[in-house]
C-alpha cells in the first residue's frame, strides 16, 4: 500500500520529463552473454536521463551497440559481428553526436566455448581496436565530436601499429602495465584468473602462496608484481582521487575506492589529468614498485577539451550488472547513492558515487540537448 504508489509517482515523474535526442555510438567487443555487463550501465544512464535515439525510442543494451553479438548461447553457439565498413565512416561520423568505446578486449575461443583457461594467452575469436575503429576516432576528433573511451583500448589484442597510431592521435601512452584488486588472492577464489597464477609460478619458479586481499600488477612482457594487504599495502585497494577542479566540474566525491581492472598510462603533454589512482603502500610495497619502475600514482581519468573533446577512463569503469527497469524511475539514482558507502569496494558504490556523475556531467558539459 505504500510502495506501489511511490513507484507509480516515481515512474510518472520520469515519464513526463522532456526527452533529449542524441545519436550515440557504443562499441563493446567483450559480450559473452545476454547480460551486456560491459556497456549496460552506460545505456542505463541514457535511459534514466531520458536520452533517446532520433526516432524517440530508448537505447537498448542488446540492440544499440556495435561489436560482438552473442545470438545463441546453447550448443552449437552462434554469434555475429556488428561493425562499420570503411566507406561508412565519413558519413557515420557526420551523423553521430558522440562515441563510447566501452571494452575492446574481445572474446577468446576459451571464453566462448567454456574451455578451462589454462593457456597464458588464449587465441582471440574477436577483439582489439582495428583500423576502422581508429579511423572513426580520427574523424570524430577532427569534427570535434565527443569521444569517451576506457580500458582496454590500448592493450592486447590491439596490434602495436593501431595502438601507436591511437596513442599519437591523442597523446597518451600505455606503459604496458595492467592491474586489478582482488578480495582474496587464494587460488580457490573463482575470480582470480588461473593464467595469473600460472604466469607467476613460471616466472618465479615457486608455488603461489598468497591468501588475503591484494593488488596484482602485470606487464605485457610477462612481469608480475603482487602487493599483499598489510605487507605491501596500508589500504587494500586503489583509491581514485579527483582534482579539486574535477570534483566541482563533474560533481565527484573527494575519493572513491576502485576494485576492478585498470591500466597504467602516461597522460602525455596536452591532456589534463582529472583524477589519479593512489595506492597506499608500505615501505616494502614502495620498493617493489620502484624496482619494477611502476609509478606510485598514475592517471585514472584524463581529458582534452581545447580543440577536440576526448576523455579516457583508465579502468573498466562501465562494467556493472544493473537492474535495467530501474532506469524508468525518477529518484532511483539519488536513493541508491544515499545507501552506497564511500569506502565500499563494490561496483554499486563506484557506479552511483563516481561513474554516473562523471559520465552525466561530461555529456552535459560537451553536448547540446
Amino acid at each position: 500500500f505504500i510502495t506501489l504508489p511511490i513507484l507509480a509517482i516515481s515512474f510518472a515523474f520520469w515519464h513526463f520529463q522532456d526527452k533529449k535526442s542524441l545519436r550515440v555510438y557504443i562499441l563493446d567487443k567483450t559480450v559473452l552473454d545476454h547480460k551486456y555487463a560491459e556497456h549496460k550501465s552506460f545505456t542505463w544512464i541514457l535511459n534514466y536521463d531520458r536520452i533517446t535515439k532520433p526516432d524517440g525510442s530508448y537505447y537498448s543494451p542488446s540492440k544499440d551497440y556495435y561489436g560482438f553479438v552473442p545470438e545463441k548461447l546453447s550448443e552449437p553457439k552462434k554469434y555475429s559481428i556488428r561493425s562499420l565498413r570503411l566507406y561508412e565512416i565519413l558519413s557515420f561520423s557526420d551523423d553521430i553526436d558522440m562515441l563510447y568505446y566501452t571494452d575492446s578486449y574481445g572474446v577468446t575461443h576459451e571464453d566462448w566455448h567454456n574451455r578451462p583457461p589454462e593457456k597464458l594467452h588464449s587465441s582471440v575469436l574477436y577483439g582489439g581496436i582495428n583500423q576502422n575503429d581508429y579511423l572513426l576516432l580520427a574523424e570524430m576528433r577532427r569534427k570535434n565530436k565527443l569521444i569517451i573511451s576506457e580500458f582496454n583500448m590500448l592493450g592486447s589484442p590491439t596490434s602495436d601499429l593501431i595502438r601507436n597510431k591511437t596513442e599519437n592521435l591523442f597523446d597518451f601512452y600505455w606503459t604496458g602495465w595492467t592491474g586489478c584488486y582482488f578480495k582474496s588472492l587464494n587460488v580457490v577464489n573463482p575470480n582470480l584468473p588461473k593464467w595469473v597464477v600460472k604466469l607467476y609460478e613460471e616466472k618465479n619458479k615457486k608455488a603461489w602462496a598468497f591468501n588475503g586481499q591484494g593488488i596484482i600488477l602485470i606487464n605485457e612482457g610477462g612481469d608480475i608484481v603482487i602487493l599483499e594487504n598489510k605487507k605491501h599495502l596500508n589500504y587494500p585497494c586503489p583509491r581514485i582521487i579527483p582534482t579539486a577542479e574535477a570534483r566541482e566540474k563533474y560533481k565527484l566525491p573527494d575519493y572513491q575506492n576502485y576494485s576492478f581492472w585498470f591500466d597504467i598510462i602516461n597522460p602525455g603533454k596536452i591532456n589534463t589529468v582529472a583524477a589519479n589512482y593512489k595506492i597506499d603502500l608500505t615501505p616494502e610495497g614502495k620498493k617493489l614498485l620502484n624496482d619494477a619502475a611502476i609509478p606510485l600514482e598514475f592517471p585514472a581519468v584524463i581529458e582534452h577539451t581545447k580543440n577536440y573533446k576526448f576523455y579516457y577512463f583508465a579502468g573498466d569503469f562501465s562494467d556493472r550488472k544493473i537492474f535495467f527497469a530501474s532506469s524508468h524511475f525518477k529518484g532511483a539514482a539519488s536513493i541508491a547513492k544515499m545507501f552506497s558507502l564511500k569506502n565500499s569496494y563494490s561496483k554499486n558504490s563506484f557506479f552511483w558515487r563516481f561513474y554516473m556523475p562523471l559520465v552525466e556531467n561530461i555529456m552535459k558539459n560537451n553536448l547540446s540537448y
